[in-house]
């Protein structure tokens, strides 16, 4: 990968490992002097370590502990990451979703997926901007899903968060366009990340047909295919994009959501399953 990247600051918010740690490595790689984020001390700390070993010469590799939806925590992060050049490029890969019927969830667990998935980035966006202009402008990229587009019935937590993120997207960017500041996104498809065995283990054999299925390039997505969108959104050659949604999923925007009733029923039972497609809230739990 060309170096076109030399001396600019990155923070890289989610960037310990699966498709965070991968786009980190795709800017290390371009030259970018970057610093990843997470909670998790010892793997940001083993991970940087990491990606030091295998970076360019003259490119630094570093990392801060902190929480997405701490303010100061971002605003320090964001401070450390550009110091006093101002920082250059954010990517945010912060975001979950949980299989849940609407008629299960509570409002609890509600709010809080619309929280990990859209208030993080309004957060890593109001820490960014100031050290941005004062750059002169710089790329803010997070990650959304295919399915901010789609519905996914048993999914309406996640499908809302990343639907709130896309329009928070196109907001923010045409607020702060001016300043030279673009923010965009990315929506992957199902990405397996090897280096998280609960997500490997949630999308094996049976479980990863049913999208599959609906994937005309008949895999799964792994990080590496998201980092080349990452690197793209952050460097020079998207210079003339801002408030977009990039696809890279494979082609399944171009079908449906999986169907995974059958999973449901295996796991909560045809009772369970029932009163939800009759409208009413189980009592066989």
């Amino acid at each position: 990968m060309a170096v076109e990247l030399t001396g600019r600051t990155a923070l890289v918010i989610g960037g310990a490992g699966g498709i965070g740690g991968e786009g980190a490595r795709a800017l290390v790689q371009s030259g970018a002097l970057v610093t990843i984020m997470s909670r998790d001390t010892a793997r940001i700390s083993a991970f940087a370590s990491e990606l030091q070993r295998d970076a360019p010469n003259g490119v630094s590799v570093r990392h801060y502990a902190g929480d997405s939806l701490v303010e100061d925590d971002v605003m320090k992060a964001v401070a450390f990451a550009g110091g006093d050049s101002g920082l250059d490029v954010c990517v945010s890969t912060v975001g979950r979703g949980s299989t849940t019927p609407l008629l299960l969830n509570t409002a609890e667990k509600f709010t809080d997926e619309l929280a990990i998935n859209i208030t993080s980035a309004f957060v890593a966006i109001k820490a960014c901007v100031p050290a941005m202009a004062s750059a002169g402008g710089g790329s803010i990229v997070f990650t959304s899903s295919v399915i901010a587009a789609q519905t996914f019935p048993y999914m309406s937590g996640y499908c809302a968060g990343k639907g709130g993120l896309e329009a928070l997207v196109r907001t923010a960017a045409d607020e702060f366009g001016h300043l030279g500041v673009r923010i965009n996104c990315i929506r992957p498809g199902l990405v397996n990340s090897p280096d998280n065995p609960k997500v490997a283990a949630s999308f094996s054999g049976s479980r990863s047909d049913a999208f599959l299925e609906q994937t005309p390039l008949g895999r799964l997505g792994v990080p590496t295919d998201i980092a080349g969108a990452i690197r793209f959104l952050s460097g020079p050659e998207s210079s003339w994009m801002t408030g977009t949604a990039l696809t890279v999923d494979g082609g399944a925007h171009m079908r449906r959501a999986p169907d995974i009733q059958q999973r449901l029923r295996d796991e909560l039972g045809d009772a369970v399953v029932d009163s939800i497609l009759a409208g009413q809230i189980p009592t066989h739990l």
